[in-house]
């Protein structure tokens, strides 16, 4: 250290000492900081250190509170002191005193003894939260559709206050993420002054994902943020695995009285090159008074170009009108459904059957009548 340096800071510094009683903090950002023997806090770039040292005898201890300023000088950083106070009668003058560090920083110093330092602090700006976050993966990355990225992160605090610190990332329909901390799956945590943190963030890739240009973005933020972006790039995988499944009916088109009973087998196939699990038939009557019954609603599993056959029986209401009617049948399973097939029931009234039976009968009968009126009394 040169002592021109000490010297100009040192006026600097006793130039802006004042009675705490005649400070106003209206307007100014307050933070109270213990600290202790042999620690320090940095305040932008000044450094506040509190440190305890043997005398030259090697038997009394000696406090001393010490001012300094980070310096750029040709692209190197220099430490300068500002001003230091030595035993525990020059720092316990400091209780009554604030000491301006420039004209938006001030500090008022209480020996509370024991080692320990009281330290009030007070800023024009938030000078007390430094959130840093970095990583050690590359700055473009490219990632197959399907896949599962791990993202190491480093999130550092090297403010002088506890960071609750909330990890956030952007969110896309094409994927999802999720943060962990030694195995534990997090959104938040806490990191006390000069703390440093190993956080992994998990990217997973959909299956369906636009092949192309992505970027995803992760955010840490407490009293002050930072921002981490990843752009990267989705690359189709033609190798990725199909999920296809197809019904097909026996029929499509049946016919039945009103009051009658049809059954139609279904076909489901899993024509896709994996197993589907919880398979089953998503079916829309055409009439709420309509019953439709599957011989099995769900089925376990299907294996890769396999298939399985279940009964679809309807039950037609006798008050059914006749005419043409229209069952919606969809195979679905975990993730997969089938196109929508139309099966066409055409139902016959029973109302009009009985009615034509009845109408034939009676002209049977007449018939007969004028015939034996014709010709029987020959």
């Amino acid at each position: 250290m040169t002592c021109l340096a000490t010297a100009v800071s040192t006026e600097i510094i006793n130039k802006n000492e004042s009675q705490i009683d005649n400070f106003n903090d209206r307007g100014w950002l307050e933070e109270c900081i213990n600290l202790s023997t042999d620690e320090k806090i940095e305040l932008g770039n000044y450094i506040i250190s509190y440190n305890c040292d043997f005398q030259k005898n090697g038997t009394d201890f000696i406090e001393l509170v010490t001012f300094n300023q980070k310096v750029d000088i040709e692209g190197s950083e220099k430490l300068y002191q500002l001003k230091s106070f030595s035993g525990p009668k020059e720092i316990g003058e400091l209780k009554n005193k604030i000491i301006f560090l420039n004209s938006s920083i001030a500090v008022n110093v209480n020996d509370k003894g024991a080692g320990k330092l009281k330290l009030k602090i007070w800023s024009k700006t938030d000078v007390f939260s430094e959130i840093n976050m970095s990583t050690t993966a590359p700055e473009f990355l490219l990632i197959s559709q399907g896949e599962t990225v791990n993202i190491p992160l480093k999130i550092n605090n090297s403010g002088c206050i506890e960071e609750l610190v909330r990890l956030e990332a952007s969110k896309s329909e094409f994927y999802t993420h999720k943060f962990t901390y030694e195995d534990y799956r997090i959104n938040k945590i806490k990191l006390h002054p000069n703390e440093t943190k190993d956080v992994n963030v998990e990217l997973k890739i959909d299956n369906d994902c636009t092949p192309g240009e992505h970027n995803f973005t992760i955010n840490a933020s407490g009293r002050s943020s930072t921002v981490l972006i990843f752009p990267f790039i989705v690359e189709e995988n033609s190798s990725k695995s199909i999920e296809k499944l197809a019904i097909q009916l026996s029929k499509v088109y049946v016919s039945g009285k009103a009051g009658s009973e049809i059954v139609v087998p279904v076909r489901i196939f899993n024509s896709g090159d994996v197993d589907l699990k919880d398979i089953g038939l998503d079916i829309k009557s055409p009439v709420d008074s309509w019953e439709i019954y599957v011989s099995k609603k769900k089925i376990d599993l299907i294996e890769s170009k396999e298939y399985e056959t279940v009964d679809l029986t309807i039950r037609i209401p006798s008050e059914t009108e006749s005419g043409d009617y229209f069952v919606s049948i969809k195979g679905v399973a975990d993730n997969v459904e089938t196109e929508e097939t139309k099966l066409r029931v055409n139902v016959k009234s029973q109302s009009n059957s009985a009615w034509t039976g009845i109408t034939i009968i009676v002209l049977v009968v007449t018939g007969l009548f004028f015939a034996y009126k014709k010709y029987g009394r020959r």
